[in-house]
C-alpha cells in the first residue's frame, strides 16, 4: 500500500514540519529541508539534534516492510534522505542516501537510550536508489537496492520497541543549508 495514495495520506503526520513540501501520489513527497537539520546524538556528546523534517505514520504492528525510492539534491555533506523507526526521541533508528562530501553512500544510524551509532556502508552509484526496513518484532533488517529487485543487506539489529511505533520517511542537511528530497512512494506492508 502507497501511503502517499489520497486514501491513506491523511494517517501521517509530521514532526518538525518543514516550511515547503508537496506529497501528492503521482509524484511522491516533496521535501525541502532546513538548514542544519539533523537526527543524531553524538556518543561524544557534542552534537544532540532531532530537527529534521519527520513525515510518520503509526504503526500498530510489530512486524512490517517500509519501502520508498528516493532522489537526494546533495549539495553538502550529509545532505539525505532516510527511512526511520522510532520508540521515542532517545530510541530511533535511520537508513539513509547520503552525500559523503565525495560521493552517495547508503549510511545507517541506531540510536538506543540516547547514543547514536553510525555505520557508512556502500557506494551508490545511481540516482534514485530503494531502501527498505523491516521490522519484525524486535529484530529490524535495513537494506537497498539499485533497482528494487535485489537487495544488499546493510544492517541486522536489535532494538526493543513497544509494539506501535512511529515509521516514515525523514529529509535532512545537518551542515548544510538545506537540500532537497524526493520519496517517490513510500508502500508499508504489514505481516
Amino acid at each position: 500500500m502507497n501511503v502517499f495514495s489520497r486514501a491513506n495520506v491523511h494517517a501521517l503526520s509530521w514532526m518538525n514540519e518543514p516550511a515547503h513540501w508537496s506529497c501528492t501520489e503521482q509524484e511522491g513527497l516533496f521535501v525541502e529541508t532546513p538548514a542544519k537539520a539533523d537526527y543524531y546524538q553524538d556518543p561524544a556528546g557534542k552534537h544532540i539534534v532531532s530537527s529534521a523534517p519527520f513525515f510518520q505514520l503509526t504503526s500498530s504492528s510489530s512486524s512490517f516492510e517500509l519501502t520508498t525510492r528516493l532522489t537526494v539534491q546533495m549539495k553538502h555533506k550529509y545532505d539525505s534522505g532516510c527511512l526511520m523507526v522510532m520508540e521515542d526521541d532517545r530510541n530511533w533508528a535511520k537508513l539513509c542516501f547520503e552525500y559523503n562530501g565525495r560521493y552517495p553512500t547508503i549510511v545507517s544510524v541506531v540510536t538506543i537510550d540516547g547514543v547514536s551509532d553510525d555505520c557508512n556502508s556502500e557506494r551508490v552509484d545511481v540516482e534514485k536508489p530503494y531502501l527498505r526496513v523491516v521490522r519484525q518484532g524486535n529484530c529490524i533488517t535495513f537494506s537497498y537496492s539499485v533497482d528494487g529487485e535485489e537487495w544488499e543487506q546493510i544492517r541486522y539489529f536489535g532494538m526493543k520497541l513497544q509494539r506501535e511505533c512511529r515509521a516514515g520517511v525523514v529529509a535532512q542537511s545537518p551542515q548544510g543549508t538545506g537540500c532537497t528530497v524526493q520519496f517517490d512512494f513510500l508502500n508499508m506492508t504489514v505481516s
